[in-house]
């Protein structure tokens, strides 16, 4: 098991010598489910013991970042049911005349920083398995979002111009939003062959546009998601909601930055990814032999006539 005993888990959160290992131990699995599967697959099964040979030591970085995730999550999810005791008779809360329960407000303080020292781990755990995709192949196929299918398609791209602190899973849970902005925008916008192009390494005037796109993607983005409550905004940038997501529950901003300013914020950015929008169409006009890829680079509208023309952008911009 990736996490034995007690001497494992004290090197990722505190714990007495007294605690009972075994009662902690079906959280493990719990926490695999919960929150690292869904990134990394069975990772945990193959890092299960110290490797050895070639690639120990990156294979040993990632074990120790997953112990670490698994750890922080596993004891969030036990530690409710660590303060009370369960038998025939029903629930009790452990007391003695020596020490006394915690209340729930200072557990729920606890909670908080596993919770964020686990997400913490899982982020340079996927940082790091990014950076090592030819060792962990079945991530690498199956996990990884470094693909093409986007235009968007890693959280570096997206922070640069919106800031999600680098973060893979904030980046991994916007994938959907960022997946229909492209169909909105991006496909209704560029011909599919000048699509195709700008999801490959490209110089000039085609990275110019492709840069413009992808900052006029982010900016939509960011704007569907203003009032999504499984996001949370503040002056730094986007970062998930984790203690709500965590509860299963998606609920309209509470907290972060007002109700108003995030108003403004989707006002603001629906405007931003206007502008570029305009300005992709102002790079292909200018430099039309630069944009070879298709005979009409700009998506026509159908009622326009035969001729070099921009599709009709005035009912496109609305989220």
């Amino acid at each position: 098991m990736i996490l034995a005993d007690n001497s494992d888990l004290k090197k990722y959160v505190s714990i007495a010598n007294s605690f009972e290992f075994q009662d902690f131990e079906p959280y493990i699995q719990k926490a695999v489910y919960a929150y690292t599967h869904k990134y990394v697959g069975n990772l945990h099964v193959v890092l299960d013991a110290l490797a050895t040979g070639e690639n120990a030591t990156i294979k040993n970085e990632a074990r120790e970042h997953l112990r670490s995730a698994i750890a922080n999550f596993g004891m969030y999810i036990f530690l409710p049911l660590l303060a009370v005791q369960l038998d025939s008779s029903g629930i009790s809360v452990n007391t003695s005349e020596n020490r006394a329960a915690a209340n729930w407000g200072q557990i729920k303080d606890i909670r908080r920083e596993l919770l964020r020292a686990g997400h913490e781990s899982m982020d340079l755990l996927l940082a790091h398995l990014d950076a090592n995709l030819s060792i962990f192949t079945d991530y690498a196929t199956n996990y990884s979002p470094a693909n093409n299918e986007l235009l968007v398609n890693n959280a570096t791209i997206f922070s640069k111009y919106y800031n999600i602190f680098d973060s893979r899973q904030t980046f991994l849970a916007l994938i959907p939003i960022i997946r229909k902005v492209e169909d909105q925008y991006l496909q209704t916008f560029l011909c599919p062959e000048l699509i195709t192009a700008l999801k490959t390494n490209v110089t000039g005037n085609v990275k110019a546009v492709k840069i413009a796109m992808q900052k006029a993607i982010v900016a939509f983005t960011v704007a569907k998601v203003s009032a999504n409550g499984l996001f949370v905004f503040d002056e730094r940038g986007l970062r998930i909601d984790f203690e709500n997501m965590s509860d299963g529950r998606i609920e309209n901003t509470t907290y972060g930055k007002p109700v108003d300013q995030l108003k403004s914020l989707a006002d603001e950015e629906i405007n931003n990814g206007t502008q570029y929008l305009k300005l992709v169409a102002e790079i292909i006009e200018a430099n039309p032999t630069d944009f070879n890829q298709c005979d009409f680079p700009l998506v026509k509208n159908s009622k326009s006539l035969p001729g070099y023309e921009p599709y009709n952008t005035k009912g496109v911009f609305g989220l």
